[in-house]
């Protein structure tokens, strides 16, 4: 038995601080680049910005609620 395959798409939800931990989490680990927009810009926000950045993600501020980057590296 085989999955589906991979997701592709682009979601649209509205900004607040647990969609925006969780778009940041799945960016982080999401194979390949991601688009945020409408980022939360909270401190408990930009704490888990820092910290995926920290463990190596290439992660983008680039202002007013919008991030790229993201993408993990396939094993």
């Amino acid at each position: 038995m085989t999955g589906a395959g991979p997701a592709r798409g682009t979601l649209q939800v509205p900004g607040d601080k647990s969609i925006s931990h969780r778009a940041l989490l799945l960016s982080a680990i999401a194979h390949g680049p991601s688009v945020i927009t409408g980022l939360s810009r909270g401190q408990d926000v930009t704490h888990t910005l820092r910290a995926i950045q920290r463990f190596g993600v290439v992660v983008t501020d680039a202002g007013e609620g919008r991030v790229r980057g993201g993408g993990a590296t396939p094993a």
